[in-house]
């Protein structure tokens, strides 16, 4: 019983890092339809500018997060305003995007490579130490990483559904026509999407860099594991992202308790197509990002 608790625990902060990972890939999709293909080394690089900032300035975690948001942001509004941007205005915009994306996730891995090399590394962990909650003794590190998904996400959704920047996107993941008639810039949209998209997603590359280990190759895993999360949810629906993160989180870790670490890709797949057979639109279905 004990082992089945510890499990359903170590689901739950996979599942919530997971779910951190893949609203950045969501929101992205949902405002703009574009499916950034460069979502997993995106997160890689977030993780690698924190890195250099710990380990080279000494700077405490928090200020390296933080640090990596911006920068990240920055890189992201750059990359709509230099490349997207033009890309979305061809008549074949969505494989223009695809193309675009996917060839920078191989130069930004080759990038990182020549930069950091190829050698494994980690983030510090945010607390040493462990606690009891009941039967079950969990890291202390497991639950400051469960407390910021949280953080991370209600903050997310009180930034889509409050501010007036939130609420524009979300008109414009409604109806593009229709935002531009009530004088929405959506080339404005577009740009602030990605900043906060590649921000949001820099965090969950440190969160995970905390958690497991870090390399420029692992950014394709992480990409399979966001598009199959997103895919699952509903393609550009946030909870459904993060409903579809913790199923899978939860499916991971009692496959690795049941038979073993090789056995869970073959576990999400199974899950995925079952889910896509019966319900082809995610688990709630639709954009609401």
């Amino acid at each position: 019983m004990d082992a089945i608790l510890s499990a359903a625990w170590s689901g739950l902060v996979v599942g919530g890092l997971y779910a951190t990972m893949a609203i950045g890939l969501t929101v992205i999709y949902g405002v703009s339809h574009v499916f950034n293909f460069a979502h997993g080394h995106v997160a890689v690089l977030g993780a690698y500018v924190a890195w250099l900032a710990i380990t080279s300035v000494d700077v405490p975690l928090g200020v390296g997060i933080a640090v990596a948001v911006v920068v990240m942001a920055v890189f992201g509004w750059i990359l709509h305003q230099v490349a997207i941007r033009s890309l979305l205005r061809r008549a074949e915009w969505a494989f223009a995007t695809l193309l675009f994306t996917l060839g920078l996730a191989i130069l930004m891995e080759w990038g990182m490579l020549e930069v950091f090399g190829p050698r494994v590394k980690s983030i510090p962990v945010f607390i040493e130490g462990e606690a009891d909650l009941g039967p079950v003794t969990v890291s202390l590190n497991d639950v400051a990483l469960v407390i910021l998904a949280v953080v991370i996400i209600v903050a997310l959704w009180t930034f889509l559904n409050r501010s007036s920047l939130g609420r524009a996107m979300r008109a414009v993941a409604t109806s593009v026509s229709g935002a531009r008639i009530v004088g929405i810039d959506i080339d404005r949209i577009y740009g602030a999407t990605f900043a906060l998209a590649f921000g949001v997603t820099a965090i969950s590359g440190v969160l995970l860099g905390t958690k497991s280990f870090m390399t420029p190759h692992i950014g394709w895993e992480w990409m399979i594991k966001g598009f199959i999360i997103v895919t699952f949810g509903g393609l550009g629906n946030v909870p459904g992202a993060i409903v579809a993160a913790l199923v899978l989180g939860l499916i991971e870790t009692f496959v690795t308790l049941q038979l073993g670490t090789l056995w869970v890709w073959p576990a999400w797949l199974a899950t995925f197509i079952i889910a896509l057979w019966l319900r082809p639109q995610g688990i709630l279905g639709g954009r609401t990002a």
